[in-house]
Order: structure tokens, then C-alpha cells, then sequence
């Protein structure tokens, strides 16, 4: 009798390779997830500081001048970051082709717009000192977009644990910046000051890792990068239009209402933001993930979205049914006195992140799919049909319910825009969306909300509002256990993985025993 060990088939090297890269996506989502839970404590104190510190009306000053420079540094993103994550998982030399030139492009476009901005602010008349403040947040604007760039390269090449003790080095930075300008009581005009710091910081150290794991290049490559553009225009549009549909809002706000008005609209805004804790996820580890999936089928690209779906639904559901029916009580925590009007636009836009959520994961699904010009023109049409909505609800609600009425009619505007867009996107999906699993998943889980929010009616008034929410959240958990509309397994499947460490899936040996001569 012999032993010989059967040489694995390329069928089985593929499967391997396949486990492989699932446990590689784990153990990063858990690393990244590791340092957002920090950066995101750190988010939520400096979240509960600044609504106190400011008062209304400043921190209304505070979050236009944030928007207006985001919206106006819209043109420097280039679309660069969608196109790197669809790309570069697939071919990571590809990225000093384009690199160095798409730096020096932005450095130019930089200096345009902040001179653009400065004449524009002028001829506003802006108060001098939030004049200041937004040419502090283009700047920090600016870096943020190189940023988001580099750190999809890094993403594309499944490096993470760099990039996670950066995140956490860097919003340390930021929180502590702000807490300490805050202890000093300066001026509104520096408080951009931290961000512009903590972006620097991320800059170097991100352009580091990406050198020491991608062997990036700064070089011009004017025909290559020529080509990159190309076919970076509708990613450009389609980042464009979300950027101009998230910004607009606040300054169509801060004209047609008051600054007092964003103020409520941004304390909100801040804690129904919340919800986005695990938002970066997508960009950090599943569109590269679907890279692969699509380059080796689209029945695998399918599979995948539909099962992200489900884990989205699963997440967002429940902190969008805490925010909805505890916002009295997060508005008092996290934003204090002189807040409590922001409790009904919390309400109205907590449901918005749920199908924020889809509309990720679908225009994932479209871009790897080749279809992102239906991105695109999704995403155009939410940037046209928001700010009209805002043009009209604004006036007509502002003053007609009292405190926050042109607040709560911006809620209503995103509100009625990411319905509209993620309706497009699910129809242009089809099937590839959700199955016959999904759908009983969320028809099970719509049940239960409906019990919940029954129940929370129920008590509203003989029930103080923590023991309320507990009692609520106990009920949600215990229902989807019961349907099985969440299911444990999976989840216990998923820490398995995770314990992987990315291993090799073992080949298996096979003993036979052969005939002796």
C-alpha cells in the first residue's frame, strides 16, 4: 500500500482561493470595524460638545459653512475613488498610471476654487468671521477628497491594519483639536482649524502605506491618466450629484429659513448620522470584494448583493426604529438645551439611511454590473428633484408648525429623494436585488416593527422613556429570533471565518491503496 496525495484540480484551487478571500474580507471588516467603533466614540462626543458649546444659531453657522465648502469642492473628486475600487482590486499596478498626474490636477483645481470661493464669500457678505471658517473647511474639503482617494488604493489591496491605527491617530487629532479649542473658547472662525490638521496627518501616513504595499509611484502619465478620466466621467457625475443632494439642503436652508434652522437640522442631521457607522465598510471592503465576484461571474456578483442586502436590512432597521422612537431623548442627550425642536426632523430622516444602505449596495451591484451611467442618472435626478422640493417646502412649512417647520421640510426633501432614487435602483436590478429569502426576510421584519412601534404607542405616557425604548428593543430582538427573519447561525458562520486568519483552505489528501508488483 502507498500514500499519495491527489493534486488539487484548478475547480478546487479556485474554491480555496475564493475561501480565502472571504475570510481576507472578514478579518479586515473587523479590523476597520475595530477602528471605527473608536473614531465613532470619538465622533459622538465631539457630536454632544459642539450643539452645547455653539448654542443654535452658531452651530447653524457652523454646519452651512461645512456644507458650502463641501459643495463647492465637489469638482475635485473626479470620480476617482469609485473607478480605483472597481479597478485597482483587480490589477493594483495600474495605479501609478494615474496617480501622480490626478495629484497635480487637484493641487491646480485647488488653488482655482479657493480663490473662486473667497470672491464669492466676499460679495455674500457673510459675517468676516464664517467667511473665515469655510476657507478653513475648503482646505480640510480639499484633503479629505486626496484622502478618500488613497485610502481606496490602500482598500483595493486588502491593506487595512495600517489604515485603521491611522484612523483612530487621526480622529484623535480632530476630537481633540476641537475639545480643546472648545476648553479655550475661541472663536468660531478656527474650528475648522483640527479637521485641516487630522487630514494632513492621514495624508502622510496613508501616501506611506500605500508606497510600502501598492509600491506606488508618483510619476505623469498624461495619456494614461487622459484614459482614467474618461472613464471616470460618470462616477465624477454620479459623486457629484450625491455630494450637491447631501450639501445643497443646508445652504437652501440657511437662505430661505434661518441659521437657527440649520442649527436644528444639523443636531439631526448629526444623530440620525449615526446610523452611517458602518458606511465606509462598503467602499473599504465590499466593492472590492465585488470586484472579484463580478470578474468571475455575474451569478456570484448576484449572490452577493443579495446577501449584503439582507445584512444591511438587519443592521439599519433596528437603529433607524431607536432613532425614530426615541428622538425626544437623543436630541436632549446628544444636543441639549435649545434643541428640542431637531426631535421631528430626526424622525423624518432616521428611515432615509435604511434606503441609504440599498441605494450602496445597488449601485455597487450597477457599477460592477457596467451599468453605472443608470448610476449616474439616478443620482442626477435626486441632485435636481431635492433642491426643488426644498424650494418649495421650505417657505410653505417654515413658520406654518412653528420651530423647525423649514427644518423638518429639508427632512422631507432628502426623505422623498431617497425614495425616488432607491426605487430607480432596485427596478434597474430586477431580481438581481432581492430573492425569495430576502423578501420573507423583510416581510418578517416589517411585521415586527409594526409590533414595536404598536407596543411603543401603547406605553407613551405610563412609561418613562428608557424602560419604553428597552422594552421595545427587547420585543424587536426577541421577534426576528422567533421569525427568523435574523438568523444566529449565519452569524456564528461569520465569526468562524473570522478565526480563519485567512488560511489557506486545506487541499485535501487522499489515501489509496495501489497494487504492489
Amino acid at each position: 500500500m502507498t500514500v499519495t496525495s491527489q493534486n488539487p484540480s484548478p475547480a478546487d484551487v479556485e474554491d480555496g482561493a475564493r475561501a480565502n478571500e472571504v475570510r481576507g474580507a472578514v478579518r479586515s471588516t473587523l479590523q476597520l470595524g475595530g477602528s471605527l467603533m473608536v473614531t465613532y466614540a470619538i465622533a459622538l462626543g465631539i457630536r454632544a460638545l459642539m450643539p452645547r458649546y455653539l448654542g443654535p444659531e452658531a452651530f447653524g453657522y457652523f454646519n452651512w459653512s461645512e456644507a458650502f465648502a463641501a459643495t463647492f469642492f465637489v469638482a475635485t473628486n473626479l470620480g476617482l475613488e469609485t473607478y480605483i475600487r472597481k479597478e485597482v482590486p483587480v490589477r493594483p499596478e495600474h495605479a501609478s498610471d494615474f496617480f501622480g498626474t490626478t495629484m497635480l490636477l487637484r493641487l491646480c483645481m485647488t488653488l482655482i476654487l479657493m480663490v473662486a470661493l473667497a470672491l464669492v464669500l466676499h460679495h455674500t457678505g457673510e459675517p468676516p468671521e464664517v467667511q473665515h471658517l469655510v476657507q478653513w473647511f475648503a482646505l480640510a474639503q480639499s484633503l479629505i477628497v486626496v484622502n478618500a482617494s488613497m485610502a481606496a488604493l490602500l482598500h483595493s489591496k486588502g491593506k487595512v491594519a495600517g489604515l485603521s491605527v491611522s484612523n483612530v491617530i487621526t480622529k484623535i487629532v480632530w476630537g481633540g483639536g476641537l475639545a480643546l479649542m472648545a476648553a479655550l473658547g475661541v472663536g468660531i472662525q478656527w474650528l475648522a482649524v483640527p479637521m485641516v490638521a487630522s487630514e494632513a496627518v492621514k495624508l502622510v501616513i496613508s501616501w506611506r502605506l500605500a508606497k510600502e504595499h501598492l509600491g506606488l509611484k508618483f510619476r505623469i502619465d498624461l495619456p494614461a491618466t487622459k484614459k482614467v478620466m474618461k472613464a471616470c466621467l460618470p462616477f465624477f457625475l454620479t459623486a457629484a450629484a450625491l455630494a450637491c443632494n447631501g450639501r445643497t439642503d443646508m445652504s437652501l436652508l440657511g437662505k430661505l429659513a434661518s441659521k437657527e434652522e440649520v442649527g436644528w437640522y444639523g443636531g439631526a442631521f448629526s444623530i440620525a448620522g449615526l446610523t452611517f457607522l458602518i458606511s465606509p465598510i462598503f467602499g473599504w471592503v465590499l466593492m472590492p470584494m465585488m470586484s472579484r465576484a463580478a470578474a468571475r461571474s455575474p451569478e456570484e456578483l448576484s449572490h452577493l448583493t443579495r446577501r449584503s442586502l439582507e445584512g444591511v436590512l438587519a443592521f439599519t432597521v433596528p437603529v433607524m426604529m431607536a432613532m425614530v422612537l426615541g428622538a425626544d431623548l437623543w436630541v436632549r442627550l446628544m444636543c441639549g438645551p435649545g434643541f428640542e425642536p431637531a426631535a421631528l426632523p430626526l424622525r423624518v430622516l432616521s428611515p432615509i439611511f435604511v434606503m441609504a444602505y440599498v441605494t450602496m449596495v445597488s449601485s455597487i451591484w450597477l457599477t460592477m454590473s457596467n451599468k453605472e451611467w443608470w448610476v449616474t442618472l439616478a443620482a442626477t435626478m435626486g441632485a435636481v428633484v431635492n433642491p426643488l422640493l426644498n424650494l418649495g417646502l421650505i417657505p410653505w412649512l417654515y413658520g406654518r408648525i412653528g420651530p423647525s417647520g423649514g427644518a423638518t421640510a429639508t427632512a422631507l426633501s432628502m426623505f422623498f429623494t431617497e425614495v425616488i432614487v432607491t426605487v430607480l435602483f432596485l427596478s434597474r436590478m430586477g431580481r438581481n436585488s432581492f430573492d425569495r429569502r430576502s423578501l420573507i426576510m423583510v416581510a418578517k421584519t416589517a411585521a415586527v416593527c409594526g409590533v414595536c412601534v404598536a407596543l411603543d404607542r401603547f406605553l407613551v405616557g405610563s412609561v418613562s422613556a428608557w424602560p419604553r425604548l428597552g422594552l421595545t428593543a427587547s420585543t424587536y430582538v426577541v421577534g426576528v429570533l422567533l421569525t427568523g427573519a435574523i438568523r444566529p447561525s449565519e452569524l456564528l458562520q461569520v465569526v468562524r471565518m473570522a478565526r480563519q486568519r485567512g488560511k489557506a483552505a486545506p487541499v485535501e489528501v487522499v489515501v489509496t491503496a495501489t497494487p504492489t508488483t
